[in-house]
């Protein structure tokens, strides 16, 4: 007699190039197969990471651009899917995903529903949308969020951080770090890569890697980037699109960086750089639990990063603290640049350090989720 494996699903806006996404990615491909039959629903099944879809994970594209119209249809996947958990990611998408079950429960007494676990990739309290809907989500938040079985953030200090701005119970919140770590990581990190940055290396390579928006403050790393070049001589490369890139392209070309700085755009391998530059630094002004640091760490790849709310901090430890900087300070991320060229890190601590957050403890851990009750 065969056990019917546990039909788990995760579901995101889009596959854009942002840091949940891969995670999304991650999760699927982490799942044992033996008990856990994967699942992805995409709002719109588009975007770079596509093609990084593990081949037996069920993908259904609900075909809505917009979020607010994934209510229905993920309501009616949903009603036939017989999931027996439901992981939602970023704020959009959570309170998509609240709003459909609710209709669900409300129109279906009786039929087995999945367990709905909503996870928050930001840290709320510093969450300043770009959009006039952003507005909103706190209030939507507040008021559907109680209703998910399981709230989960990817750090101790956004989940406490979550508690208290949705006014959610003390440790009602569980932290999930996010599966970062795998095989995949060593074997991408190899791979050739053909960049005058990387061939011709005559001065050190600095690397930042994230979307190009106002949260990864990239104007605060540019200005330190143009404070160090008298005394340390340097490229920079950021990997990433976003809104902001005419103004990061503007501020390049004002203070004279042109040919120092590089807007790579995206990759769906960063691992090839993270291998290859001298530094990596995150110089966002908030986070919840940065992807793309741990990633780097992964690589052995020597780091700089500011002590934004929330994750650097609980990522480094107390072993590597002083590798942490204020956010928004140009002049203190430029010595914390200077002092970590001169004073690299052992590469092997490094992905020791990373090691813990892997594939199979992530999966094990949303899996113990349905345990719970």
């Amino acid at each position: 007699m065969t056990t019917r494996k546990l039909r788990i699903a995760n579901f995101i806006p889009s596959l854009s190039g942002g840091g949940a996404e891969r995670v999304v990615i991650n999760l699927c491909a982490s799942f044992p197969r033996d008990e856990v039959q994967p699942v992805l629903i995409a709002g719109s099944l588009t975007g770079p990471f596509v093609d990084n879809i593990a081949g037996d994970v069920e993908v259904v594209d609900l075909k809505c651009a917009n979020i607010r119209h994934t209510i229905g249809p993920l309501r009616d996947y949903v009603r036939q899917a017989n999931l027996d958990l439901l992981i939602s990611h970023l704020s959009h998408a959570n309170i998509a995903a609240l709003w459909a079950m609710r209709k669900l429960h409300k129109r279906n007494q009786g039929l087995k529903l999945p367990e709905v676990a909503v996870v928050e990739h930001m840290t709320m309290s510093a969450y300043r949308g770009a959009k006039w809907r952003d507005r909103f989500i706190r209030p939507l938040a507040r008021r559907l969020y109680k209703s998910a079985d399981r709230v989960v953030a990817v750090s101790n200090a956004a989940a406490r951080d979550l508690e208290q701005q949705l006014r959610l119970p003390t440790s009602s919140v569980t932290t999930i770090y996010n599966p970062v770590v795998s095989a995949h990581i060593h074997d991408s990190r190899q791979e050739p890569l053909q960049h005058p940055f990387v061939e011709q290396r005559s001065e050190p390579l600095i690397l930042a890697v994230g979307r190009l928006s106002a949260q990864k403050d990239y104007p605060t790393l540019i200005h330190a980037f143009a404070q160090l070049q008298p005394v340390a001589a340097s490229r920079l490369a950021i990997l990433g699109d976003g809104e902001e890139r005419a103004n990061i392209k503007a501020l390049i070309d004002k203070l004279g960086l042109t040919e120092r700085v590089c807007l790579v755009g995206f990759t769906d391998n960063p691992y090839q750089w993270m291998q290859r530059a001298d530094l990596y630094v995150l110089s966002s002004r908030w986070e919840a639990l940065p992807t793309v640091l741990i990633e780097a760490m992964a690589c052995g790849c020597n780091f700089v990063s500011t002590d934004c709310p929330s994750g650097p901090a609980e990522i480094l430890g107390e072993r590597f603290a002083q590798r942490l900087t204020p956010c928004g300070d140009p002049i203190a991320l430029a010595t914390a640049i200077k002092q970590a060229l001169d004073e690299p890190l052992d590469d092997a601590e490094v992905i020791r350090h990373a090691s813990q957050f892997n594939f199979t403890t992530a999966a094990q851990r949303y899996i113990e989720l349905l345990s719970r009750r």
